[in-house]
This record gives structure tokens, C-alpha cells and sequence, in this order.
């Protein structure tokens, strides 16, 4: 009795060890499914992080298109401007052709010293504009530059203001006009930021000197009234006056 007991005992055991490995083995069966489904949500998870990478790329086109849009909107109101002021100077220096006023006659005057019209429109252009077109300010210039070439040694200094300085002012303002047509006809190529901050860092410049030129000249007529220095009574110290401050707009002078 004992003994059959015993045997039933081993028996409960055994099949009990039994069960546990199938178990086993069946859990070992379900995880690769398991895991395989774990990799294929990973993978699509990741897919989905993927997109929203494209999108943004998607939103950058627009703010690139408009980017270049406003650049190009920027250009042309600087265009403008420097058209409307060529246009206002031609209208001006008309006028004051009608009134005679030659402030160039004695530059013209002489074989070596010929002037074509589109120089002397040039050296009018930036002379005119930067004297507001008033015909006293432009004759006291005449006064001064004519006082300067018949003197034997400042003829170079009457000669160099008017066809290096102001000339080399006038000629980098119409070609910063036209680096700028040029620039709106070639937008369909790339004009981003960058090539914008390039383009002006070559039409500023220009359109500061005129300014700076500007305000000297002024400065210059005014101190020429008020004898300032002695420079109406002294032609040596007027001659000074003008090499001293004019000379950074020189192209002729290499420390500039």
C-alpha cells in the first residue's frame, strides 16, 4: 500500500515538471512574435518622428520664398528712390541751364581739359543735387574753383575736385543703380540673405560717400562766406581748406 503510494507521489511530480517545461516552451514560442510586434511599432514609431522633419523642411519653403521676395522688395524701393532722384536732377539742371550758369567754363575752356556732355551731366548731377540746386550756392563754388584754376599753383586742386573726386562719386552712384537692376533681372537665380548683405556692402558705401560729400561741400560754402580761416581772402589757405578736406573722397589718394 505504502508503495503504491510512493509511486503515485513520483508520479504527481513528474508531471508537474512536466507541465512547467511546456509552459516554458510556450512562452519561449510566443515572445519572438512578441518582440517582432515590440520591433515593428518601434520601427513605425520612428517612421512617424521621420515626418515631422519633412514638414518642417515644407515650412521653410514659403518663409525662403517670402525671404526673397522682401530682399527683392528692398532693392526696388532703393531703385526707385535712386531713379527719382536722377529724375529730379535732370528737371533741376535744366532750369539752371536756362539761366546761363556755367560753373565748368573755364574746365572747357582749355584743349587738354575737354569735357563731353556726359561727364560734365555727371559732375553736374552730383554737384547740383548735393548744393540742393541753389543758384547762390552754386555760384559761390564757381567762385571758389575759379579762384583756385587761375592760380598757377592750384589749378591742380580746382582740377582734381572736379574731374576725379566728384566725378569718381557720381560714377559709383550709377553703377550701384545698375548692380542693382542687374541683381532684380537675375532674381530667378538665388538671392537669399547672404547675397543681399553682399550687394550692399557695394551700394552703401556709395550712397554714404555721396551724403558725406554732401555735407562737407555745404560746410564748405558756408565757411567760405564767413571767411572762416581767411579762406576767401587767402587763396593759400583756401587751397588747404580743399586738399585737407576733401582728399578722403580723392580716388587719387592711396591712404583712402
Amino acid at each position: 500500500m505504502k508503495k503504491t503510494k510512493l509511486n503515485i507521489i513520483k508520479l504527481n511530480i513528474l508531471t508537474t515538471i512536466l507541465t512547467l517545461i511546456c509552459i516554458s516552451c510556450a512562452v519561449d514560442k510566443i515572445d519572438p512574435e512578441s518582440k517582432s510586434k515590440t520591433n515593428t511599432k518601434d520601427f513605425e514609431n520612428k517612421s512617424q518622428d521621420l515626418e515631422p522633419s519633412n514638414t518642417k523642411n515644407k515650412d521653410l519653403e514659403p518663409l525662403e520664398k517670402n525671404s526673397k521676395e522682401t530682399i527683392i522688395s528692398k532693392l526696388e524701393k532703393m531703385i526707385k528712390d535712386l531713379e527719382d532722384q536722377k529724375d529730379q536732377e535732370d528737371t533741376e539742371i535744366a532750369k539752371i541751364t536756362n539761366t546761363q550758369i556755367d560753373f565748368l567754363e573755364n574746365f572747357k575752356s582749355e584743349p587738354h581739359d575737354t569735357i563731353s556732355e556726359d561727364i560734365e551731366m555727371k559732375i553736374k548731377r552730383i554737384i547740383y543735387s548735393s548744393l540742393n540746386y541753389e543758384i547762390e550756392k552754386i555760384n559761390t563754388l564757381k567762385e571758389i574753383l575759379d579762384k583756385l584754376y587761375k592760380n598757377h599753383k592750384y589749378k591742380t586742386t580746382a582740377r582734381n575736385f572736379i574731374l576725379n573726386i566728384s566725378i569718381k562719386i557720381q560714377f559709383q552712384i550709377e553703377n550701384a543703380l545698375e548692380l542693382m537692376k542687374e541683381e532684380i533681372e537675375d532674381a530667378s537665380e538665388i538671392l537669399n540673405q547672404e547675397r543681399y548683405e553682399i550687394l550692399l556692402k557695394h551700394v552703401e558705401p556709395s550712397l554714404n560717400l555721396k551724403q558725406k560729400f554732401e555735407k562737407i561741400l555745404n560746410e564748405t560754402i558756408k565757411a567760405y562766406n564767413q571767411d572762416l580761416d581767411n579762406i576767401k581772402s587767402n587763396e593759400d589757405q583756401l587751397a588747404k581748406h580743399m586738399d585737407e578736406n576733401y582728399k578722403e573722397f580723392d580716388p587719387l589718394n592711396l591712404d583712402y
